[in-house]
């Protein structure tokens, strides 16, 4: 085992940022620090409060990426407490001066300093540790999956363990290329059409047009063929978690069988 300090895994700038998490996971956590904002302040929870709820959460993974979740409550606490200036009510905007205040600050910075000499710190794992750490990944994908029906960004790591550890079997993979070609043509077309910028909107028309034609003659770019391998990827994960929860099974005694496969 190495003997990395306990400051490494409680860092908050060592976890997964907002956009490596499921969007209800970002609500819950913008929903409970905005309560205890109105909590501490002995403000009244206005009636549409879930409305202010949810435009905080887009504008947190559209605007503060960067961010994690971790961060979200103490921002909050700080901005309602004038650590960021004045601010008028809470609203949307009182909430992403908050953030942008925090992201600013003194406390920020020292996490990014903390954080840079944990990770030059950092000891190689070993073999057994980064298992346990691929096992891990691979269980809370499961356990997110089985809750909300989503994958996260971190699938396509979780699909390269399952595979490397031989737990893909190769019938998940017949016919998938056509499905994730089709599947990769709608996600765009669906990015188009929820697209507000009509200039934006006009160049992913324009990029799905190109692709389609690619289709049609058969001649894909490396790129294409990588996004719709990735969103194969994608599927295939999909299914084979849909299987293990029809079947009842669990993930992690499958994986923890096949933990000579990697430790020699």
């Amino acid at each position: 085992m190495s003997n990395l300090p306990v400051k490494q895994a409680d860092h908050p700038l060592l976890k997964p940022s907002v956009l490596d998490v499921i969007k209800n996971d970002v609500f819950n956590t913008v929903n409970a620090s905005i309560a205890q904002c109105y909590a501490h302040l002995n403000y009244t929870v206005p009636p549409d409060a879930n409305y202010l709820v949810n435009e905080v959460t887009d504008s947190i993974i559209k605007n503060f990426p960067s961010l994690r979740m971790q961060e979200i409550p103490l921002a909050f606490s700080n901005g309602i407490r004038h650590k960021y200036g004045e601010y008028f009510g809470l609203c949307v905007v009182s909430f992403e001066k908050f953030i942008t205040g925090y992201l600013n600050s003194t406390e920020r910075a020292e996490l990014v300093k903390e954080k840079s000499k944990l990770i030059d710190e950092k000891i190689e794992p070993t073999p057994d540790e980064k298992f346990t750490t691929g096992k891990q990944l691979c269980c809370d994908l499961f356990s997110k999956f089985k809750m909300a029906g989503q994958l996260d960004r971190t699938a396509l790591a979780v699909y390269e363990f399952l595979k490397s550890v031989d737990l893909i079997d190769p019938d998940y993979k017949k016919g998938i290329y056509g499905q994730a070609m089709e599947e990769t043509v709608h996600e765009k077309k669906s990015i188009a059409g929820l697209c507000m910028d009509i200039y934006k909107r006009r160049i992913l028309n324009a990029e799905i047009e190109c692709f389609e034609d690619n289709i049609s003659k058969d001649m894909l770019t490396a790129e294409q063929h990588g996004e719709i391998q990735r969103t194969g990827r994608k599927i295939i994960l999909k299914n084979i978690f849909n299987d293990m929860i029809l079947n009842e099974q669990e993930l992690e005694p499958l994986i923890e069988m096949k933990r000579n496969v990697l430790i020699k």
